[in-house]
């Protein structure tokens, strides 16, 4: 054993797992996950083989390999034949933070590839604000994971009207844009108003973007309208650690001062709230 492998072991392995509790598989890929998380894990950093996780944790080799499919399918490592399994290392997504959709465009520019899985595309029944905003209680509720070169970036959860839109499917949804398919059902998105926002990982969104619990993310959460004002869908993306959002900002004419004010003050809660998470 390496003198890496040595010290991943002691990273994840320092508490057995729990007998009694969630199956073994997913108790030791959110340990390993978890490691990666907090950058105990380096990209590049080789994995225990699976005999040394096997005797570490005392599991079975099927409990392995369960634990290093799912970190693999979460782009949380990668696995190489004849070479073992090494940490993965993560392509950081630029967003511009004034602009609506075109994440496919966007990343396919810089010579990559964005994959959309869905997760489930269901009917949802809204209410109050969310109701008035969609101008409907019928809605359609899309939970999306989307990957750049087969690594988890983007997490994210869609409503939009049944009534406007009453046949979509998961294989017109799968590896394209939202926005695009409206566009053929004969919608103009045009934008509207968002905001983003420092939040904690859950459970299950720390397990699809293949960081640990409670890890401080991106969210972005607003709708699209269409040329009418009409409200075409409210978002929920949660994204990866490493995105970076993208500001062109104007300074206004004669308020030069009162701007970069206003831009430094953003950006400070912004920070200020991935602190006080990654605390």
């Amino acid at each position: 054993m390496t003198h890496e492998e040595a010290g991943m072991l002691e990273a994840i392995a320092r508490e057995p797992l729990d007998r009694s509790g969630d199956p073994l598989h997913e108790q030791l890929r959110r340990r390993v996950a978890d490691a990666i998380g907090a950058d105990a894990l380096a990209p590049g950093t080789p994995l225990p083989t699976e005999q040394e996780l096997q005797d570490a944790f005392g599991v079975s080799r099927s409990v392995v390999r369960q634990a290093l499919a799912a970190l693999a399918a979460a782009g949380s490592i990668e696995r190489r034949r004849g070479r073992g399994s090494v940490v993965a290392s993560r392509r950081t997504l630029h967003r511009s933070a004034d602009r609506a959709g075109g994440l496919l465009q966007h990343v396919e520019a810089q010579g990559a590839s964005l994959r959309t899985r869905v997760l489930s595309l269901a009917p949802r029944t809204v209410a109050g604000a969310v109701a008035t905003e969609l101008g409907v209680a019928d809605a359609w509720a899309l939970s999306r994971v989307r990957s750049i070169d087969d690594a988890p970036v983007v997490v994210g959860e869609t409503l939009f009207s049944r009534a406007r839109f009453p046949h979509p499917t998961v294989e017109a949804l799968t590896d394209a844009s939202l926005l695009d398919w409206m566009r053929q059902q004969g919608a103009d998105p045009v934008g509207g108003p968002r905001r983003l926002r420092a939040a904690p990982a859950d459970a299950e969104v720390a397990a699809l973007l293949g960081v640990s619990t409670g890890a401080p993310l991106l969210l972005l959460e607003g709708v699209t309208e269409d040329a009418s004002g009409a409200v075409l869908e409210r978002f929920s993306l949660w994204h990866a650690p490493d995105t970076v959002f993208d500001v062109d900002a104007r300074v206004r004419a004669g308020s030069r001062d009162e701007a970069l004010a206003d831009i430094r003050a953003q950006l400070a809660a912004l920070q200020g709230a991935v602190a006080r998470l990654d605390a």
